[in-house]
């Protein structure tokens, strides 16, 4: 069975689709923008908050470029400037991604199809900049104690 992979044949730079995301988010309810960046200058997620019911709750949207680097080019030739070019491009697929997800969820939400709150809940920060899903992860997903 083939595996649906969308993007993958993007040549729109990642400045680009992140200023997309950004403003997104801002036309969308978005109150506060941030990013997050590895050590070496490449983007990890992407921090909103969005108002509910007088509290600005905090969500954290990951991008795993690695993973999409994994799938798409490791069984390929590896030579460091393959996998250099290889790897911005993984990037740039892995952000396009998720500004797809974006449009889609705030879609559902615009035409009311569900709360904005519903679909980001697994992005929701609740400690230790780690997600609901996160968190979840490590209790075996059982939900957080009530801190």
């Amino acid at each position: 069975m083939k595996k649906l992979i969308k993007n993958y044949t993007t040549e729109i730079p990642l400045e680009k689709t992140i200023a997309e995301i950004q403003t997104l988010l801002a036309q969308n309810g978005a109150t506060g923008i941030a990013f997050d960046y590895t050590g070496d200058g490449h983007l990890k997620a992407v921090f909103f908050k969005i108002r509910f019911k007088d509290k600005d709750l905090p969500f954290k949207l990951p991008a795993k470029p690695d993973q999409v680097y994994k799938v798409l080019f490791s069984e390929l030739q590896q030579t460091w400037r393959f996998k250099e070019q290889r790897m911005k491009k993984a990037e740039m697929i892995a952000w396009r991604i998720c500004k797809l997800w974006l449009e889609a969820q705030i879609t559902h939400v615009n035409l009311d199809q569900a709360n904005i709150e519903e679909v980001f809940l697994p992005y929701l920060v609740v400690g230790e900049n780690k997600t609901l899903y996160e968190s979840m992860i490590d209790t075996s997903f059982q939900l957080p104690s009530g801190k």
